[in-house]
């Protein structure tokens, strides 16, 4: 029913050869994503802050 393009877990991180492109750009994303989100919560915070307190 399925066709797995990997055998095993190894093969999956390795990617014939290509893992460390792949895993370097995945994590450098998942970085970028989570440091907008808190940067911008905190800016919020902020916001809402300083809107309440005038």
């Amino acid at each position: 029913m399925f066709n797995f393009a990997f055998d095993s877990f190894s093969g999956f991180i390795v990617m014939d050869g290509h893992g460390v492109y792949v895993w370097s750009v995945f994590f450098i994303v998942i970085i970028s994503l989570i440091s907008m989100f808190v940067f911008y919560k905190n800016e919020l915070k902020k916001l809402k802050k300083k809107h309440f307190n005038e």
